[in-house]
């Protein structure tokens, strides 16, 4: 099976809830953490601060790797990391129309919410596991 690097950001609001987007497309309709393939001469914390921009506009500080883990999904095993972020500039704002939504979610609604990619799903359950140092 090929394998996919993948890398995203984890950006907590005041309250410490995640920020996600809704992803709504003919193949997937699901909550997920802004992120992306990784690209050519890139490090991952690097596609991870262009995958953020592309996708909501904004410029986001690193503040450390969050850890990561891999799942499963078109034939294909993908290897995601995630790192903390900060806002530096702009306001989170969807960039892309394969998302139509933008949402803050705390983590006990992370864990109650069916909807989510199984991305998201590795980093709420590595939270509530203590894996996942924030």
């Amino acid at each position: 099976m090929d394998k996919i690097t993948l890398a995203g950001c984890v950006i907590l609001d005041g309250e410490g809830k995640v920020l996600l987007m809704h992803r709504n497309t003919s193949g997937r309709v699901q909550w997920e953490l802004p992120g992306g393939k990784i690209e050519k001469g890139e490090d991952l914390a690097q596609t991870a601060q262009r995958e953020v921009q592309e996708e909501l506009g904004i410029m986001v500080a690193i503040v450390k790797k969050l850890g990561e883990k891999s799942f499963e999904e078109d034939a294909f095993t993908m290897d995601y990391v995630w790192f903390l972020a900060t806002i530096e500039t702009g306001v989170p704002t969807l960039q892309e129309e394969k998302f139509d939504a933008l949402q803050y979610f705390s983590w006990d609604e992370l864990r109650g919410e069916s909807n989510l990619s199984p991305n998201t799903i590795n980093l709420v359950a590595a939270y509530f596991d203590k894996s996942l140092e924030l």
